[in-house]
Order: structure tokens, then C-alpha cells, then sequence
């Protein structure tokens, strides 16, 4: 039952941002006057489809892990191949490659625009509605040979004080471990069934210049609401968390790629579902703001500059529009082979890592 649960949590979280961000291409698509042919939320076998009266095959396929919008033109779902061959001259308008440089920019970027604009939407309702959420220190998971796990820390402690300084929320304690001297015991104070106990840890550096880390992931359903803000103070903190994690995501991957950093918290689809199951046994408030930071990281992973993404087509626009010509077929496609063999090994390398702390928390 529990794996369904985590099962449905997943589709419902990765369906609605799909929709959203081709939602985004196909609307715009249609204001461009380019014919959509498909809207496909999954890939594989289709179970459920119906023709509209302007010729789109709106369909639900048997692989609920993503969707794409195929456009007059597309040889493939994932606009990698494109040719006019056997469309007839009268429908040639309606063809994506006839199109504008700057409309079918346009048209690319608006799927990642519309999962920003999602997470807008969701993070300012819930801000004006609710008001701020706050993640209370209490302790969801401890990373496998972390800080945390070697000094005893547990899941469910939560840390009242870390060096004689008060801890009101999760980010205080990144924030303090920090700042405190590295290479000094912290003295970590923590409410473990109604009993308060101190426990020394001391944090780990993964690379000599990286942050020390305790190793802890918050639990989702530990959280208190802040109330009595604004419609435009809620705007303006929506756009500002909308921000902090485009950066901190960004910083993040950056860290990973120049090596200061360790990917261990690099999720993929297993990751996801899991974290989507926990934010949807988190309550209602948990699970809106976890799928717009989907979105937000859907929006964000989307205009990366890798071919087969939103953002690798940005990139051959804008080499078009400097070279004033396209690159050739074949240089597009070898930049297409390398960009799927590196996401082919992200997600290798996300399984690698989510398996086994799955089997671990089954087994705890």
C-alpha cells in the first residue's frame, strides 16, 4: 500500500509539471501559427487519446515519466530531427522550421517560463493564503557515513541549540555548522523523546575548500506556518525564493562540476518519487510547495545549454543567429548523441546513488 502510495505521489507530481511546461510550448506554438500534432503526457504505448478540431492527438501513454508536444515537422518527440520531406506546400506555414529565429525561440522557451511561472503562482497563493512556511530542525534522514550518523545523531531528533546558539529553523543549522571554527567538536543539542541530550559531532569536508556538512535532510512534515502576509509581500517572497533556488541550484551543480562538492544528494527519478511520497504524506501544504520546486528544477534543468533539452535547442539559436546560418545536420546530431549519453549517465549515476538509501530506509 505504502508503494503506492509513493507510486501515485510521483505521477501526480511529475504529470502536473509536465502538462504545465508543454503546456507552455504548445500554447505558444499555436499563437506562432505552427500545427501541434501531438500532446503526449508519457511516452511508450498510448492508452488514452482523442483528436481535437485543429488536428492535435491529445494522448496518455503507458510511461508516465515525462511528455512532449510534437510540432508539424518533428521527426521525433524530441524536435532532435526535423524536415519538411512529404508535407505538402499549402501546409508549409504551419511548419515549425519556417518559422521566425526568434518565434521558435520563443516557442522553445516557454516551457521552462511556464514551470517558473507555475511555481510563481503556487509559492504566492500559498504565501498570501497561508502564509511563510518555516522547516522546523527536526531531523527527517542521516546521510549514510555522515557527521550526523557517526556521532549517534538520529532521524527524528530535532536540534535545539548547536554551540550555545539557539536553532528556530532548519537552515540554521547549515548555517551555524558554518560558521563555527572547522575542525572543533560541535556541541549539538537535541530533543530526542522529550528528553533533551548533547551529543559532539564533528562536521565532515568532502574536498579540502568544500563547506563542512553534518550530513541531515529535514523532514518534510515537520514544519509551522507563519501567517499575516500581504498579496505583495507575498509576491515579492515567492519571486525571492523563486530566485534562492535558481542560485543555490546553480551554485550547487557548479560546486559538483569544479569538484568542490560530492554529488551525494543528487536525486533522480527514484529520488523523486520517494520525496514525492513523503511530500504528499506531509499534507497538502508540504506537497504544493515540493511540486513547485519540481517545477522550478523541471524549468532550471530545461535551460541547461545540453542538446536534447529546451536549453540545447536555445544554444543552436544562438549560434544561428551569430553564424547568421544553422549548424549542419551532423554537427547538431553528434552534439545530440553526446548530450543523451550524459543524461543517460546522470541517471545511471542518480540510481546508483538512490538504491541503496531506499534499501536503507526500507530495512531501518
Amino acid at each position: 500500500m505504502i508503494s503506492l502510495v509513493y507510486l501515485f505521489a510521483f505521477v501526480l507530481v511529475l504529470s502536473i509539471v509536465v502538462v504545465v511546461h508543454e503546456g507552455g510550448h504548445f500554447f505558444v506554438a499555436r499563437c506562432c501559427g505552427v500545427q501541434v500534432e501531438e500532446f503526449s503526457i508519457g511516452f511508450g504505448k498510448e492508452i488514452w487519446g482523442r483528436n481535437d478540431k485543429k488536428g492535435t492527438r491529445w494522448k496518455i501513454c503507458a510511461i508516465p515519466l515525462g511528455g512532449y508536444v510534437k510540432m508539424l515537422g518533428d521527426e521525433d518527440a524530441a524536435s532532435t530531427k526535423q524536415s519538411t520531406k512529404n508535407i505538402p506546400p499549402e501546409d508549409m506555414h504551419k511548419t515549425f522550421l519556417v518559422k521566425p529565429l526568434w518565434q521558435r525561440a520563443l516557442i522553445i522557451f516557454a516551457g521552462p517560463a511556464t514551470n517558473y511561472l507555475l511555481a510563481f503562482v503556487l509559492l504566492t497563493g500559498l504565501f498570501w493564503g497561508m502564509g511563510q512556511l518555516n522547516m522546523l530542525p527536526v531531523i527527517g534522514e542521516v546521510m549514510p557515513d555522515s557527521a550526523a550518523q557517526k556521532a549517534g545523531i538520529l532521524k527524528g531528533d530535532r536540534v535545539l541549540s548547536i554551540n550555545d546558539k539557539k536553532v528556530e529553523s532548519f537552515t540554521d543549522i547549515a548555517r551555524l555548522v558554518r560558521l563555527e571554527e572547522y575542525g572543533k567538536p560541535l556541541r549539538v543539542v537535541v530533543l530526542r523523546e522529550d528528553q533533551e541530550q548533547i551529543v559532539n559531532v564533528e562536521p565532515i569536508q568532502e574536498t579540502k575548500d568544500s563547506p563542512a556538512l553534518l550530513g541531515v535532510q529535514s523532514a518534510v512534515d515537520a514544519y509551522e506556518v507563519k501567517k499575516d502576509l500581504g498579496f505583495l509581500e507575498s509576491v515579492s517572497l515567492s519571486g525571492q525564493t523563486l530566485w534562492d533556488v535558481t542560485v543555490g541550484t546553480l551554485r550547487y551543480l557548479g560546486q559538483i562540476i569544479t569538484g568542490y562538492r560530492m554529488p551525494r544528494d543528487l536525486r533522480g527519478p527514484l529520488g523523486i518519487a520517494e520525496a514525492s511520497g513523503d511530500a504528499l504524506m506531509g499534507g497538502w501544504i508540504v506537497l504544493v510547495t515540493f511540486i513547485a520546486n519540481v517545477s522550478i528544477a523541471i524549468g532550471l534543468m530545461n535551460l541547461l545549454p545540453i542538446p536534447v533539452l529546451d536549453g540545447g535547442h536555445l544554444a543552436f539559436y544562438a549560434i544561428e543567429a551569430i553564424r547568421r546560418k544553422p549548424l549542419s545536420q551532423k554537427a547538431q546530431n553528434a552534439f545530440v548523441y553526446v548530450g543523451l549519453s550524459l543524461l543517460i549517465l546522470v541517471f545511471i549515476y542518480s540510481l546508483f546513488l538512490d538504491v541503496p538509501r531506499i534499501i536503507q530506509r526500507i530495512f531501518e
